[in-house]
Order: structure tokens, then C-alpha cells, then sequence
């Protein structure tokens, strides 16, 4: 979800799709308001009632006061490009709108869970007084495209309604890095060992070339705890570029 704790989302035009004026107003995004957080974050992909990292760049992070430029409507916003070949469907371009404050900046790299802006009603928003604030999410396919439903990455039916992330059942990963040059290696060694991951038995290596200057790292299974701790360093150390890969276990200990 786009908020720690609650998410609402308010009013039926807040909806996907909602359209008004005998169809010549189409609502191209979903407005989610966070109810104990005003912090918006990178979301997760969810897929089969579970929730997938993503990563991607910020390719905008501003606010357009020129009124024929129709982005003025966003007020401040951010765009995600999302990384390649991460979820099935067409989605390849995140946008968060209506912020009070954009918290990353253009060409930054953004994984799931980390703060990209604080919510809000600038622009063209929705109940300007009083105000409403709230983050309008699209998904598209292109960055001037037509609005896609976003609900995968809101985490949350497109629906008028209070949610909160509840618990599913217990999933594991297993995690595999690979192509890692030794100081990308030491330090995602060092944070499992931190987390008690080495003494566990659930990280191995092996190098890659005779002069042992590359590894493959496997950890897992681990917990979606530990599995975000460690993406967030992948991202942090570049390694988002396809070396980085999860997949769900079932039925291991």
C-alpha cells in the first residue's frame, strides 16, 4: 500500500474509471488518502494476494504552474519509470500527484517501501476547501499514455473503502544476486550476518572466476522482513539492473 496503516480511499469518484458529466469527465487514477500516515512510499506489485518489491528511477519530481501545460493539474508530483520485466501486466510508468512536498528528486533510484512525498492537494485536487488530502495514483503503459487501473500497486481494490495490509499467510523468499563484484558481496554479507542469516545457514556464495574477484550470493528462505532489508541495499548499491532476483517459496521451513 501507498501509506503505513490505513489507507481510505473516500469518496466514489476517488475511484479508477469513475466518469461524470455523461462520460466527458474519466477519473485516469485512483485517489488514496493515508489515515495515520501523510508519507507516501514506493508500493509493492501485489499478485495472488501478495506483494512483489519493485524498483525503478524517478524520471520527474516537480510542479507545473503553467496552466496550457494540462500537468499543472498534478500540482507536485513525482514519476516512477519502473525497471523492465518486473510484473505481467503493462504497467511502466508510476505517477504520485497532488503532493504537498515530493521528497526524491529526478534521476534517483526508488525501491518498494522507501518515501517519495508527503500527500497533499495541490493542483487541480479535488475539494480544495476544505482540503482533501490524499495522493492520486495512475499506472501507465507509456508516459503520455492513457491511465491504466492502478489497484495491483495501491495494494487495495478500486473500491470506496478504509484498508489496512492485513497478514497473510506466512511466505518465504529466496533471494539470488548475482554478477556481484567482492565490496557489493562483503556488504550484503555483512547485513545478513547483522540479521542472523549466516549463523542460520541461509547464506551461501561462490565466485565466479578463477582470480575470485565476482560472486553469485543466494540467501533464503527468508521472511518479507529480512527480504526488503536486503533489496533496499541491492537498490542502494546499484544492483537493481536485473542482477537482483526473488522468487516465493511454499512449504519450507
Amino acid at each position: 500500500m501507498l501509506f503505513s496503516g490505513r489507507n481510505r480511499v473516500r469518496y466514489p469518484y476517488s475511484r479508477f474509471g469513475y466518469t461524470r458529466g455523461g462520460g466527458k469527465t474519466w477519473h485516469g487514477g485512483l485517489d488514496i488518502e493515508g489515515m495515520d500516515s501523510e508519507v507516501i512510499r514506493m508500493p509493492w506489485f501485489w499478485q495472488d494476494g501478495r506483494p512483489k518489491d519493485i524498483r525503478g528511477t524517478v524520471t520527474r519530481a516537480r510542479i507545473v504552474t503553467d496552466h496550457s501545460n494540462r500537468t499543472w493539474e498534478w500540482g507536485y508530483y513525482i514519476c516512477v519509470r519502473l525497471d523492465a520485466g518486473q510484473t505481467p501486466d503493462a504497467v511502466n510508468y508510476l505517477y504520485f500527484c497532488h503532493n504537498a512536498e515530493n521528497l526524491v528528486a529526478a534521476g534517483q533510484a526508488v525501491c518498494s517501501g522507501e518515501a517519495l512525498a508527503r500527500m497533499g492537494n495541490t493542483g487541480n485536487a479535488a475539494l480544495a476547501d476544505p482540503p482533501f488530502a490524499h495522493c492520486h495514483l495512475e499506472a501507465r503503459a507509456t508516459a503520455t499514455g492513457r491511465g491504466l487501473n492502478p489497484a495491483a500497486y495501491a495494494g487495495l481494490p478500486n473500491a470506496v473503502g478504509i484498508y489496512t495490509q492485513a497478514p497473510g499467510p506466512a511466505a518465504m523468499q529466496r533471494l539470488t544476486m548475482e554478477n556481484l563484484p567482492n565490496a557489493d558481496a562483503w556488504e550484503i554479507f555483512t547485513l545478513c550476518e547483522a540479521r542472523g542469516l549466516v549463523a542460520a545457514g541461509l547464506y551461501s556464495a561462490r565466485y565466479l572466476d578463477a582470480a575470485a574477484t565476482r560472486q553469485t550470493v543466494t540467501v533464503g528462505p527468508v521472511s518479507e522482513g529480512d527480504a526488503q532489508a536486503i533489496f533496499r541495499l541491492a537498490c542502494a548499491r546499484g544492483l537493481n539492473d536485473g542482477r537482483y532476483k526473488a522468487a516465493w517459496v511454499q512449504g519450507e521451513e
